[in-house]
């Protein structure tokens, strides 16, 4: 179904070309391999690194790799809002809706703009302020994804310190939930703010215009109340760290410094920068699963990695033309940023007999993604041999990163001498779709439900876990006793983004499930716990906070999701049907 319905090619009628993964796997490799000057050998390599689901490339190369039709290879960009004027504004939304119009996501930093009640030169006298033109963002959003048969998808986020901070906090908090439906907000928080909260301070909120500095302060506790009230409430807005996001950056230098995040946040990015995205599955690696000697094959793991960042690395080559918008391709081609994940974390540990969030699976995962890291780094600087770094690369700039310092010498060694093929190369985004596509879990996160119902068509379909099959085939029991959203410790949770968030350069898109009981003083600690251990955002969702899809309880786990049919959520987060990070975690619930 999820293939039919978001990745088999159509011809310009409308028309299926395709009926199995199969035949999307050749297309997709082959057309890859057409940055390669031996196309024959890379088409058969990528051919196999698709086999199985064991690397799936992210929605937007599925759908638009050999497709005739003219869509972008990217999923997401950041956008920026050039200047505070009416200019400035219909730029932007002219420049997003190009950008929807090809099937890709948009970030921005509506902060641009200056704060309610200010005075301005237009006939208006003062101005409404960023919220207010956030709902027409948000208006933009929805229409053009409606025109195209597929949601849009768009992430704002506003600093801590911008004088209408409160407004934006609050912004989604209304009782009908109808304010801003086709976006996600995210306030961009540094460290200092939490200085000040420890002190019981006051927040210094400014904005500078050409006529006046707008000034005031405000207690740094009635901001941090009010977030961790709009959080509870309404699962948003979700917290960026910023100054660890660009303390960790990669590539702060020659014009790449990041100025903002893509629309899920997993990818921190310089004005017009893309997302290049795609997912390891780890539960593909794992051999003799549920049996006495279940391992991963490391060595298999490591080279497919390797293999991964060589067909990324392809895709800004051969995606080139297909950016919406030119300032989107030189800054593609520029940084040449990839963003290699993986998903289906919750299944491995499974297979393995490991319980997700416990201290081995904290320890598992560290170890995981440092091999990942590794793998990719060492087929980054052999890229870089082979076709030359990325342009503006510099090593001794390159090397002031803390991640980059994190490296092993070795390869600190061998990028001084032949440079990095791209700026970036790791992000953990939320794998929707690709998720149900592979069968596996989303991201790093635990596995949603073990039995749920889903929504096609408007009729309910029950379901269930895909690894609970092979479960029962090779053990010969019924039931699972596997950790699932709603019942993994909510702090626990941060630890296992924190220990994966050490070995990935860019970030990591996650969302903490919380049951309705959990108190204000849960996502406190959830969003203040998640800054203390280096994670570069968080966002949380208590069940209930948005409307039920189920109204009858029932005795065993089900989760609902209405978010696996394409066009029924509010944002792609890099598939349609998206809220914050992972299929049916911001729309679903148990029950």
């Amino acid at each position: 179904m999820v293939f039919v319905r978001r990745y088999a090619l159509r011809d310009l009628e409308g028309r299926l070309r395709e009926f199995t993964p199969e035949q999307m796997w050749e297309r997709v490799s082959a057309f890859v391999a057409r940055a390669e000057g031996d196309r024959e050998k890379w088409r058969a390599r990528f051919r196999q690194l698709l086999e199985g689901f064991r690397f799936v490339p992210g929605g937007r190369i599925l759908f638009g790799a050999g497709n005739p039709r003219r869509v972008t290879l990217f999923n997401c960009y950041y956008v920026p809002i050039r200047e505070d004027s009416i200019f400035g504004i219909t730029r932007w939304m002219a420049e997003a809706a190009r950008t929807y119009a090809a099937g890709g996501g948009v970030g921005t930093n509506v902060d641009v703009l200056r704060p309610r009640g200010t005075a301005t030169g237009s006939a208006g006298l003062v101005a409404s302020g960023p919220v207010s033109f956030m709902e027409v963002f948000s208006a933009l959003t929805g229409v053009m994804g409606s025109a195209e048969g597929r949601r849009g998808a768009l992430m704002m986020t506003l600093r801590a310190d911008h004088p209408d901070v409160l407004e934006f906090v609050a912004a989604k908090s209304d009782p009908q939930r109808t304010r801003l439906q086709h976006a996600n907000v995210s306030l961009r928080v540094p460290d200092r703010f939490f200085e000040v909260l420890d002190a019981d301070g006051e927040l210094r909120l400014w904005f500078r215009t050409p006529r006046e500095l707008v000034e005031r302060k405000v207690p740094a506790r009635a901001v941090w109340e009010a977030v961790v009230e709009a959080a509870w409430a309404s699962a948003e807005p979700g917290l960026l760290f910023w100054d660890t996001v660009t303390r960790e950056a990669t590539a702060q230098y020659g014009g790449l410094e990041v100025e903002g995040v893509n629309v899920c946040g997993e990818v921190p990015m310089e004005p017009y920068g893309a997302c290049n995205l795609g997912s390891l599955n780890l539960a593909a690696f794992v051999q003799d699963p549920f049996g006495p000697h279940a391992q991963v094959d490391w060595a298999a793991l490591e080279e497919t990695a390797g293999l991964a960042v060589r067909f990324l690395d392809n895709v800004v080559t051969v995606g080139a033309t297909r950016h919406p918008l030119r300032a989107q391709r030189r800054a593609s081609e520029r940084s040449r940023r990839v963003g290699l994940g993986v998903m289906g974390v919750a299944d491995a540990l499974a297979m393995l007999g490991v319980r997700y969030g416990s201290e081995e699976s904290v320890r598992w995962v560290e170890d995981c993604l440092r091999r990942v890291r590794d793998a990719a780094y060492a087929a980054s600087v052999e890229l870089a041999r082979e076709r030359g770094p990325f342009p503006v690369f510099d090593a001794r700039n390159h090397e002031r990163s803390p991640f980059i310092q994190r490296l092993p010498d070795h390869l600190r060694r061998a990028l001084r001498r032949w440079g990095l093929r791209n700026a970036a190369l790791l992000a953990i985004a939320p794998t929707g779709s690709i998720s149900l596509l592979a069968g596996v879990s989303s991201g790093i996160e635990p596995i949603f439900g073990l039995r749920y119902t889903r929504l096609v068509g408007g009729v309910r379909h029950p379901a269930e876990h895909p690894l609970l099959a092979a479960y029962r085939n090779r053990t010969g029991r019924q039931d699972a006793d596997w950790p699932t959203a709603h019942q993994v410790d909510p702090l626990r949770r941060v630890r296992m983004q924190a220990a994966a968030q050490r070995y990935v350069d860019q970030s990591i898109s996650s969302t903490v499930n919380l049951p309705a009981s959990a108190g204000r003083d849960v996502v406190e600690r959830v969003y203040r716990s998640a800054w203390e251990l280096g994670c570069k955002g968080i966002t949380v969702f208590r069940e209930g906070s948005r409307a039920a899809v189920l109204d009858a309880a029932t005795t065993s786990p089900v989760a609902v999701c209405t978010l696996c049919e394409p066009g029924s959520g509010s944002g792609d987060r890099t598939e349609p049907g998206y809220r914050r990070a992972v299929c049916g975690q911001r729309d679903a619930r148990p029950t």
